[in-house]
């Protein structure tokens, strides 16, 4: 029998890590829950948690998402029995019942059909285009995943390492992605997993303070915070300099599509300043060649 390790990754966690820990408890052999340095202190929820079955760990400060998940990947290894599989989740992924099965299944599949497996992602993403690619041996393999709801088997960890900490946050999965690719290793979609996975937040689209509308109904734009955008600039370019020259097709789609974002937020969301602002610091930062938790004065 397979077994699989969830590991779960808080930040400042609300009510909703319950339900949808409760939604992932009964689909694997063991949850790890994983603390980064959340200010807003999360212990009431940590203890509810372990009392649910979940493993609890706590980060002294925070460090971001790769060094979260891979404090719990590495207490998911630590453990016996050892798992097979990593499930790695983001707080607010709410999974349906059986979908780690469907991922499973897809596992079990390529490795009969002789696909080299680094993850396997879900077939859809609810709110988000999932990227596919040719059929191998009755097998479908996609393009780039996001990192939650992705099921990564042991001996790839083992082979390639653990995700690049020093990314802090944004870029972690692309990295992991095109680590697998450089070395062979292919993305498999479970056509029957589909994950509920909130991505950003919506705002009224607006200019000169005038919100728009399209066919009476209001126009909005999907944003991420204000400081998210220097690591996705910051690292659009780290990872360029570390993996373009193998994927240079994936560095020149990236940075366009980023660009593209990021002219339209501008023009339509409010905040705009701010966010350019800390695109830039993050241009600036990616071709000095810095990484980690962002330096500021």
């Amino acid at each position: 029998m397979r077994t699989t390790t969830a590991v779960i990754s808080l930040f400042n966690p609300t009510e909703a890590v319950l339900a949808n820990a409760a939604a992932l408890l009964p689909q694997v052999e063991r949850v790890v829950v994983v603390d980064d340095g959340s200010p807003e202190d999360p212990a009431r929820l940590l203890t509810e948690l372990e009392a649910m079955g979940c493993v609890a760990v706590r980060l002294s400060e925070n460090s971001g998402i790769a060094a979260a998940l891979n404090a719990g990947i590495s207490t998911a290894l630590a453990a016996t029995p050892r798992p097979d599989f990593i499930l790695t989740m983001d707080q607010d992924s709410l999974l349906d019942p059986g979908y780690v099965q469907e991922l499973l299944t897809t596992a079990a599949a390529a490795s009969a059909s002789g696909v080299p497996v680094g993850m396997v992602a879900p077939g859809s993403v609810r709110g988000l285009p999932v990227r596919r690619g040719p059929v191998r041996h009755g097998v479908q393999l996609g393009g780039e995943p996001i990192q939650s709801g992705l099921l990564v088997p042991v001996p790839v960890i083992e082979r390639l390492g653990l995700l690049q900490a020093s990314l802090f946050i944004d870029g972690v999965d692309s990295e992991f992605y095109l680590r697998c690719r450089a070395h062979g290793l292919e993305v498999a979609l479970a056509p029957g997993a589909s994950l509920g996975h909130a991505l950003g937040s919506k705002v009224p689209a607006q200019v000169f303070g005038r919100k728009l509308s399209l066919g009476g109904r209001r126009l909005d734009i999907r944003t991420a915070a204000p400081w998210r955008y220097y690591y996705i600039f910051r690292n659009r370019i780290l990872l360029t300099r570390q993996y373009g020259r193998k994927f240079p097709l994936w560095a020149i789609k990236g940075f366009l599509a980023d660009n593209r974002h990021l002219i339209i937020v501008t023009i339509l969301a409010p905040g705009r300043w701010s966010r350019l602002a800390n695109a830039l610091a993050g241009v600036a930062d990616g071709v000095g060649g810095l990484s980690g938790r962002r330096r500021t004065p």
